[in-house]
């Protein structure tokens, strides 16, 4: 009667476990664990935070390099969205901020390219970057401390102390606040989503005509100001060489775009078959071609009261995809040249 069908509702409303969430969220711990285990190792025992409170000052003296003030930036932004999330009563937004600047900006990015500067860095370079991933750990912590509480309290007091910091715990500690923006950098910010972007296109471009373990020589074209990422680039592609507007590209590279910003040529002659990758190449550029012809299609469509931003993204998009052919057709005559 009742009760069966009060059961019946109970199990059709009954919220299910999914196991690969908690999973995925054990090991975003085992990240937040690793993270400040790394830190602890650079930093070692005798180091002494620059700054007196948290990220509204630039310590005098100090030469940060270009990943150095996109990760602070980043930081700034983590804080902003997390203060707003919780202002606005918006909490997976604040639990969406944090989790992306630790996982993705912090962890997969700021740290491997850290890694170069702390084993073959120039003492300035290693203090800037002491002094970056603290203050990036200190306040990553202080942050999610509300959500996370345990494991963040017992790695914060792993960590040195803030100058002017007294509060025994993080449950009394002050919450991360952005101050004057000092570090934001909106510029920075873009070119370095141009640089994911490179890393992206040529760890695709690497994993698909070789090893996991491989170190090809890769050649990068673009006219964007990205020379001073390059140092980080090299370790977060896993590259032996990496090279920007070469006089030349050797003959044997596969290619990679990124739009019309960036070209990708990773060499990989002698360990390919040219004929298969001609065959892939013909296969992408026929539908890059069809590509071409929608997005014609869609221009020669445009009418007086067709918006100004829509025009000139249509036409962005069709240069963007003719570059892209004119690419393939490169790599094609260099994988014939190949083969003879």
């Amino acid at each position: 009667g009742i009760n069966a069908e009060y059961g019946k509702q109970w199990y059709q409303r009954r919220v299910r476990v999914d196991v690969l969430r908690i999973e995925g969220y054990r090991k975003f711990c085992n990240k937040l664990w690793n993270a400040t285990k790394f830190a602890k190792m650079q930093l070692g025992d005798q180091y002494t935070p620059l700054n007196k409170s948290l990220i509204g000052e630039r310590p005098e003296g100090i030469h940060f390099s270009v990943i150095d003030k996109w990760i602070l930036h980043r930081a700034s932004v983590a804080i902003t969205e997390t203060r707003t999330g919780f202002t606005e009563y918006q909490f997976n937004a604040a639990t969406t901020a944090i989790y992306n600047f630790w996982l993705y900006e912090l962890c997969d990015v700021y740290l491997e390219a850290s890694k170069r500067v702390f084993y073959k860095g120039t003492d300035a370079e290693q203090k800037a970057a002491r002094h970056t991933l603290y203050t990036c750990l200190d306040v990553g912590l202080r942050l999610i401390h509300p959500f996370m509480p345990y494991i963040s309290e017992e790695l914060w007091q792993r960590l040195p102390r803030l100058g002017e910091e007294t509060a025994p715990s993080l449950v009394v500690a002050a919450y991360p606040e952005c101050g004057s923006g000092l570090w934001r950098d909106d510029p920075l910010d873009a070119t370095m989503e141009l640089v994911k972007n490179i890393v992206h296109t040529a760890r695709s471009t690497k994993d698909t005509y070789l090893e996991s373990k491989a170190k090809p020589e890769v050649f990068l074209t673009s006219k964007e100001p990205i020379r001073d990422f390059l140092p980080a680039m090299e370790d977060l592609i896993g590259c032996s060489s990496l090279s920007l507007n070469a006089p030349q590209i050797p003959i044997g590279t596969a290619v990679g775009t990124v739009g019309n910003r960036c070209e990708v040529h990773v060499l990989v002659k002698g360990l390919v078959d040219p004929e298969k990758e001609i065959s892939r190449l013909q296969q992408k550029r026929a539908t890059t071609m069809e590509q071409c012809s929608a997005a014609k299609e869609k221009i020669d469509k445009h009418s007086e009261k067709t918006p100004d931003h829509v025009i000139k993204s249509d036409n962005e998009k069709l240069k963007s995809l003719h570059a892209e052919v004119e690419t393939i057709d490169a790599a094609i005559v260099n994988f014939q040249k190949l083969s003879l």
